[in-house]
């Protein structure tokens, strides 16, 4: 994610773009923008998933364009560098932005399972506890709550598993079908592909598109 202080201090209207997987960051990032007085606008370029509306500023995404932005930031998941910005830059980071920093961390690092989950990040995630994070908010809406359309996806994903290779790789295809009689997305079905890494022996998952020639979408 790349922010010009500069520009950012002398824009007139700032627009935050964002999609789901960085929306935590796009609330903390517009927290600070309210701190210079400025006007700010927030837009998703994807419709906001309900988990994340615990998230500060989640009622004020459009996904419309305002015109009259003079400054653009399109959001990423790399929360770690936006803390470090607001460092750099002596933002006050205050609760609201603490939690959505926490929420960041949370989906960046795979609930913290991710081998990329080290000291460096472990040492912010106890910074931003002392921040007040309302770290049982986050895992309550991203971690315990799962709707009733992901579930259905998932057994759609079950029935076509298919294990080859000493059940080393796993094979799940799905279709347009599939996405739109469950009102789901790919972005549920990849994550969804994270959790059968957990069957024993699963090393690999590829995911197929039936209704493509079961072209390879996606591989993890």
């Amino acid at each position: 994610m790349q922010i010009d202080i500069e520009k950012l201090k002398s824009a007139q209207h700032v627009l935050i773009q964002t999609d789901n997987a960085a929306f935590a960051n796009a609330s903390a990032l517009y927290s600070s923008v309210l701190t210079l007085h400025k006007k700010v606008s927030l837009q998703n370029t994807e419709p906001l998933h309900v988990k994340y509306s615990f998230l500060p500023w989640f009622d004020k995404s459009r996904q419309n364009k305002p015109s009259t932005a003079d400054y653009v930031i399109e959001v990423d998941t790399e929360t770690l560098e936006l803390y470090k910005f607001f460092i750099e830059n002596t933002f006050k980071i205050n609760q609201k932005m603490a939690t959505a920093l926490y929420a960041g961390l949370l989906g960046r690092y795979d609930n913290f399972i991710s081998s990329e989950c080290d000291g460096t990040i472990f040492a912010l995630i106890s910074t931003l506890i002392g921040l007040n994070a309302n770290k049982q908010i986050c895992h309550e809406f991203l971690l315990q709550r799962v709707p009733l359309s992901f579930m259905r996806l998932k057994e759609r994903l079950l029935k076509s598993l298919e294990l080859r290779d000493n059940a080393r790789h796993a094979f799940v295809s799905i279709c347009d079908d599939d996405l739109k009689s469950s009102n789901t997305t790919l972005v549920d079905a990849y994550n969804i592909m994270k959790e059968f890494l957990t069957i024993v022996h699963v090393e690999k998952v590829t995911l197929l598109k039936s209704d493509e020639n079961n072209k390879i979408i996606k591989e993890i």
